[in-house]
């Protein structure tokens, strides 16, 4: 299909890189820094920083040698206090898009700092989206079977339960942080409260909904290596992006659907054995969040959950108990969610627990099946969520 769009083909990219960071490996973020700052295309690169830590202190040192020896400028600041939710990578982001706008460059790449396998083919995949004229280009990859669980669980349903008619639930990774974007969309996102609002793991979630409400064009670039870096052990570890998500979702789930727009995908290529049999996270620890104490709100909360859900996922108060979260059992469990869900300390543990209960289900049955089948169901289920949601 030819883009509805004007190419920049015979134009220099200017752009700027952002990679925001927490506690990383040291090393592997300043070898990104030293990949983005090499790049033909970079003129300019920075690490925003959640405090000024060693990681923070071990990339300042970095940074400077990195000027120096790329003649590139390479920056690392400790983000800006922006949004009035928990301060998390949102501010980190929303710091970068604002200092990108004080720049001359004219487009803006966000890369997760513990990327192991980053190198200049990401750069370049999304550039050569954006020389063809598309002014938002998402990266997606191959992932694990049980990797993604908040992706495929929470946030691509959910879109498809909330907003079926547009491209929302339809976009590979509405989670990943690494994207670009034109300057005429970054100054679209900067003057978005909706945006600018999300300072915690929410960000990424809104980030996709503004982007595809901003009526712009959207290009897919897939890395077939997939993206290398840390998994999990115990799903405890994700607690609060699992909440910080789904909040974000049903804060969107009450605006209106943005119309379908231009979506292009480039074809996925079968997972490497590496992808394909790697393993998301640790199954025994997991397993023990079911029956951890529970508090009375949480009891409470459940108790206003459909009785199908509520009396089994209260088994967890004797032995876990998971495998009535089937595919269905969650749609139900997503709608009721949505429906009734409160910010509050025992709605969070009670999402929590539902969600845990669906990945371990969806874990010990579909994964099971071998990578290729394990992804067709997770694609098929969505879709049907789609069908559920007109």
């Amino acid at each position: 299909m030819t883009p509805m769009v004007e190419s920049s083909a015979n134009l220099r990219s200017v752009s700027m890189v952002v990679f925001p960071f927490k506690t990383e490996d040291p090393d592997v973020a300043a070898a990104n820094l030293a990949t983005a700052a090499g790049h033909r295309s970079v003129t300019r690169v920075l690490a925003v920083g959640a405090t000024p830590d060693a990681t923070f202190e071990s990339l300042t040192t970095s940074a400077v040698r990195l000027t120096v020896e790329l003649e590139t400028p390479v920056e690392v600041v400790v983000q800006d206090r922006i949004g009035d939710r928990r301060p998390g990578k949102g501010d980190g982001m929303n710091t970068g898009l604002r200092r990108f706008l004080e720049t001359d460059e004219d487009r803006l790449h966000f890369y997760d700092a513990d990327i192991t396998n980053f190198d200049a083919s990401w750069i370049d995949g999304a550039e050569h989206a954006a020389d063809r004229g598309y002014p938002i280009v998402r990266h997606y990859f191959p992932r694990a079977s049980t990797d993604a669980m908040i992706t495929w669980m929470i946030t691509r349903p959910g879109f498809a339960l909330t907003h079926p008619d547009s491209l929302l639930w339809k976009i590979r990774q509405p989670l990943g942080g690494e994207l670009l974007i034109a300057r005429r969309v970054a100054e679209g996102m900067a003057d978005d409260p909706l945006v600018t609002a999300r300072s915690d793991w929410g960000i990424d979630t809104v980030l996709t909904y503004a982007t595809a409400a901003s009526g712009h064009p959207i290009y897919e670039h897939y890395v077939a290596d997939g993206k290398q870096h840390a998994l999990y052990g115990s799903l405890d570890e994700i607690r609060q992006m699992v909440v910080e998500c789904f909040e974000a979702l049903a804060d969107l789930a009450r605006l209106p659907s943005p119309a379908p727009g231009e979506h292009i995908v480039e074809p996925e290529t079968p997972a490497t054995e590496a992808v394909a049999t790697k393993v998301g996270y640790d199954v025994e620890s997991t397993l023990a969040l079911l029956t951890a104490p529970w508090a009375p709100d949480e009891v409470a909360a459940t108790a206003e959950l459909p009785d199908s859900i509520s009396e089994s996922l209260l088994a967890n108060l004797a032995r876990p108990t998971f495998a009535f979260m089937t595919a269905e059992a969650w749609r139900q469990t997503l709608e009721s969610l949505l429906a009734k869900y409160r910010p509050e300390t025992g709605w969070r543990g009670v999402l929590f627990r539902l969600w845990v209960a669906r990945v371990l289900a969806y874990s010990t049955t579909d994964a099971l099946g071998g990578h290729t089948r394990a992804m067709r169901t997770l694609e098929d289920m969505v879709a049907s969520y789609a069908v559920a949601g007109h």
